[in-house]
């Protein structure tokens, strides 16, 4: 018996299917803030949905109030969403570039945290009487030192959404397993910190506080982005060129093994000697 049944060679080299090249740098930074402006629309929609009173919670029984509450969710929920805007699967870099991240990560946060503020100066027509006056939601839009929060709020916010969820889309499954718990810890602190600016008078304290967030969150994420190509190795990738070698020691080992249609190895598989 032959070791290796006989078969038919491969018709021909396997169709060399080239991935696509990465984006310009200019064009990732374009979509990021095109996306963050879309999304800034999108969730100011809801701060006016919920100021008609025809906002339901889940049980249709309590109306969901467009107040500073509603507004600090809302603006926890853009930030902790803000990384998965520069996610694209179908690219090999999974969106994140391995060549010139650090700017393009820092100057997309920046900007798109001004985007959305500027956005969010027309939520306290929507929330109106409801917000309490004195507080952020009630003053963003004539007050400097609440547009200053917010707009800090929103840098830090993204930044340190960046820093956690980043790790788990280009480390694969065990970084995004050991990082899963510190996300949803994430995820109840941005929303009460959001609830914590927005439904709360701005103060000299809570500003610096803020300032002091966004510092380490730009610093951490810096250090994150910088490290990008350790946390995911690029593989090697076959060129055109290397894969036809490939193939033909391919084709040259079964001719010497005598894996061919033309010349089937003898044995079980081949013509067998008549009995007598």
């Amino acid at each position: 018996m032959s070791e290796t049944p006989p078969g038919p060679p491969p018709p021909g080299p396997l169709p060399l299917h080239e991935e696509e090249p990465v984006p310009t740098w200019t064009r990732d930074f374009l979509r990021v803030l095109g996306v963050s402006l879309f999304g800034a629309l999108f969730f100011t929609f809801f701060i006016w949905f919920a100021s008609t009173g025809l906002m339901y919670q889940r049980n249709m029984a309590d109306r969901i109030e467009a107040d500073g509450l509603w507004a600090g969710i809302i603006a926890g929920v853009i930030a902790l969403l803000f990384p998965f805007l520069f996610m694209e699967h179908k690219r090999k870099d999974d969106g994140f570039r391995r060549e010139g991240l650090v700017p393009l990560i820092l100057l997309s946060v920046v900007a798109s945290a001004v985007i959305v503020t500027l956005v969010a100066l027309v939520w306290p027509f929507f929330l109106g009487v409801r917000a309490v006056p004195g507080t952020v939601a009630a003053e963003l839009n004539a007050d400097p030192a609440s547009f200053f929060l917010v707009l800090l709020f929103f840098i830090g916010g993204m930044a340190w959404s960046m820093c956690v969820v980043m790790p788990m889309m280009i480390g694969g499954f065990k970084v995004a397993l050991w990082l899963l718990l510190p996300f949803i810890g994430f995820v109840f602190l941005i929303g009460f910190a959001g609830v914590r600016v927005f439904d709360n008078p701005p103060s000299l304290l809570t500003t610096m506080i803020w300032v002091a967030v966004t510092l380490t969150g730009l610093a951490v994420l810096t250090v994150l982005a910088a490290l990008r190509n350790v946390i995911d190795k690029p593989k090697v990738q076959m060129t055109a060129a290397e894969r036809d070698v490939a193939y033909q020691r391919y084709l040259a080992d079964r001719h010497r093994r005598g894996l061919t249609n033309e010349n089937p190895l003898p044995g079980i598989d081949g013509p067998q000697p008549p009995r007598r």
